[in-house]
């Protein structure tokens, strides 16, 4: 539970903030705003991407690590992870940013979303070091055995984030550029707060430059396959949500998928909130051969996945209406289109959390060959056969249930991953 609460809680307040962010904006600039900040989102998906592939990936190695008491070799983990992501993700953001009117036009920007795209976009650009190092502290000060400080540097951001949300926004009247500016600054503080905890703090974990290996960059890149699938399949999705909405309802429908993914990311936060969270006691376990402890965990995963989705969906119906009601005003035809495709695309959550829970479960074996082969699944393969096959037949009630479909379908290999046990895996 030390470990739980605090990663759940920092995942549902990562959302929460993403989602007061999309509140300002739809509220104080407008919907096409929102709708522009949805088409960079590809972009950022990319960026938070290679983030998590070393995030998820190398804090798993290092959790192994320390399991097995191999303090050198979690140090090594640990420093790879940050020094490749950062150098990799600074030079896709610099190919980006020299094509960047291109890559949104492609994305599908408008004459009337392409300006506000542009101003979100090159923040998040520029600022790459700050976004992905943020996401490796969390990670990683949570594996370093401080969940706790590890939810403070995200509660830290989040709380600045909306106070200059507030600031810049409303009372600067800065547009679009407010809630992008808000946004960075909020990462830094996490940043930095991460940065403060490995100088001062008394930790595991050390960074180091000694002995690092491209193989041992690699091996943190495979654990984490699922993390940055996830992420280059939302990137590859939401274009052709955009693109399948705006066919069926112009600007208004990119404003209701937008709504309906910073619903989702409240929901799915909670499944992706416990498994990270019980993952690092995973990892310490197996990683000291104590295939015991592992099998208790997991009972108590499978407790948590029988109630859990049940409740998840009955809250996403008959809150639907008010979800939305934060984002769009209920005379609007972006409201209606919001509320019954969130409760169609919600249906989707009774599966998702059992197929989340079997990615994060291999990972934290060092499994991540497996892991991202649900995730491919699930995020890429299905859904994507889904989106180009369903509207075309029931319109906009094909686009929304395409997810559900997609979820169900990857149960069929997901369960039975699941009954692999941990004596039968190798961590070498």
């Amino acid at each position: 539970m030390r470990f739980i609460i605090p990663t759940y809680l920092t995942s549902l307040f990562n959302t929460v903030y993403t989602i007061i962010d999309g509140i300002f904006v739809s509220g104080y600039v407008g919907t096409n705003a929102l709708a522009a900040i949805n088409i960079v989102y590809p972009i950022v998906n990319i960026l938070t991407g290679i983030a998590l592939i070393f995030a998820t990936g190398g804090s798993s190695i290092t959790a192994l690590y320390i399991g097995g008491n191999e303090k050198e070799a979690a140090n090594r983990s640990f420093s790879v992870s940050f020094v490749f992501s950062i150098l990799l993700g600074s030079l896709i953001s610099a190919c980006i940013i020299f094509n960047l009117s291109s890559i949104l036009l492609m994305l599908g920007a408008t004459d009337v979303t392409l300006k506000d795209c542009k101003i979100y976009a090159i923040f998040w650009l520029i600022g790459t070091p700050i976004v992905i190092g943020k996401e490796l502290f969390t990670y990683f000060i949570r594996v370093d055995g401080s969940p706790a400080y590890s939810f403070a540097t995200a509660l830290t951001g989040g709380v600045l984030n909306i106070v200059l949300d507030f600031f810049f926004i409303k009372t600067l009247n800065m547009g679009i550029m407010g809630a992008a500016l808000a946004t960075i600054l909020g990462l830094a503080a996490s940043f930095f707060m991460g940065i403060y905890y490995f100088i001062r703090k008394q930790n595991y974990l050390v960074f180091t430059l000694r002995h690092l290996s491209i193989k041992e960059a690699f091996r943190c890149m495979i654990n984490g396959l699922s993390e940055f699938v996830d992420q280059i399949a939302i990137a590859v999705t939401t274009i052709i949500f955009n693109r399948t909405a705006l066919s069926f309802a112009g600007e208004n429908g990119i404003a209701a998928v937008s709504i309906i993914m910073y619903l989702q990311f409240l929901f799915t936060g909670i499944y992706f909130g416990f498994s990270m969270g019980i993952a690092t006691p995973l990892g310490y376990a197996y990683g000291n051969k104590r295939v015991d402890v592992c099998k208790i965990l997991e009972r108590y995963a499978y407790r948590f996945f029988m109630v859990a989705p049940i409740v998840i969906y009955i809250l996403t119906y008959s809150l639907a209406p008010l979800g939305v009601s934060f984002f769009s005003d209920s005379t609007s035809p972006v409201f209606s289109l919001a509320v019954s495709g969130m409760r169609i695309y919600g249906l989707g959550f009774l599966f998702s959390g059992i197929n989340i829970f079997s990615a994060i479960r291999l990972m934290s074996y060092g499994k991540g060959h497996l892991s991202g082969l649900i995730t491919f699944l699930r995020s890429f393969v299905l859904l994507i056969l889904f989106l180009t096959i369903l509207p075309v037949k029931f319109g906009l009630y094909g686009l929304w249930s395409a997810m559900p479909d997609a979820e169900f379908l990857t149960l069929f290999i997901s369960i039975p991953l699941l009954k692999w046990k941990p004596s039968a895996f190798s961590q070498k």
